[in-house]
């Protein structure tokens, strides 16, 4: 293990990398009273970026409690190797997977593993072979993944497509989760393969204009208040320019459009609102 304590600004909230619908306050609320006593999150090192792979909850509860650093297991891989932790990351600890976030992870596993066995895939994840094959006849229908491969069973042997794997049946009774469709799920279009910056979809027809500049805020460096006019006439641009985005919240269609974004497109969304608030609040109280 390689563990540091690393700055916040460091850590890089790749989209791709999370598999939740959104960030539950509660459980953020709760790791904060207990910061002390939480473990590490785990980040990949992809070419000189730390990306969040684990703890996205720790993370929004670091920048609650106004943390400058937050200590993190660093793994070194690829983006496809953090995809493939991500998917059965929060199987035995953390807040649970939702169900529609176990299809999500389901989706991901597939893309990576198309080879596996529907029975190996649903031990792997904690699902039902039912859901995998659904999902995976969707991701074979629109070329996804290929249709045509063997498949790698349990006991790790590879069997021709035609020839289902004979793998070892457990002993007792086993059930995975039912995979019912939820009534209130919306119809989500899969997502293209491993798309570095995807910021997710949506299909409600909320599609307010973009900022006529966008700065990445991993490499802008910070402002140059030599020679500005004024600070009072720099926070009232500011104040302009977030109202403008709070107006956005309270056009109409935004909230069913927000219902339906993907999950990594609100997370981080949530975690920028987090940040700000809480740089508000170190302004108030003085801090430079």
């Amino acid at each position: 293990m390689d563990i540091r304590e690393v700055d916040i600004d460091e850590l890089v909230l790749d989209p791709n990398l999370n598999l939740r619908d959104k960030l539950d306050e509660f459980t953020v609320e709760r790791y904060a009273d207990v910061w002390d006593r939480m473990p590490p999150i785990t980040v990949y090192e992809v070419d000189g970026e730390l990306l969040i792979a684990d703890g996205f909850h720790r993370h929004a509860a670091a920048v609650h409690l106004q943390k400058q650093t937050i200590k993190v297991d660093v793994v070194q891989g690829t983006l496809q190797e953090a995809l493939d932790f991500v998917a059965g990351a929060n199987l035995h600890h953390g807040l649970p997977l939702t169900r529609p976030e176990r299809r999500r992870a389901v989706e991901v596993k597939l893309r990576i593993h198309y080879d596996w066995s529907d029975r190996r895939m649903s031990e792997e994840l904690g699902v039902s072979r039912e859901l995998v094959a659904k999902i995976r006849r969707q991701l074979e229908e629109g070329s996804q993944i290929p249709s045509d491969t063997g498949r790698v069973g349990s006991d790790g042997k590879t069997y021709p497509p035609s020839q289902p794997a004979r793998e070892p049946q457990p002993r007792g009774k086993v059930i995975a989760p039912e995979e019912r469709p939820m009534r209130d799920e919306p119809t989500r279009p899969s997502r293209p393969p491993f798309a570095v910056g995807d910021e997710g979809y949506t299909e409600a027809p909320f599609a307010p204009s973009a900022p006529r500049e966008l700065v990445d805020a991993r490499t802008a460096p910070p402002a140059d208040l030599a020679g500005a006019p004024s600070i009072d006439e720099m926070l009232a641009v500011m104040t302009k320019q977030i109202m403008e985005v709070f107006n956005w919240t309270q056009a109409d269609g935004f909230g069913e459009a927000y219902r339906i974004a993907s999950a990594n497109a609100r997370g981080l969304f949530q975690t920028a609102a987090l940040k700000l608030a809480a740089r508000a609040d170190q302004l108030r109280k003085g801090a430079t």
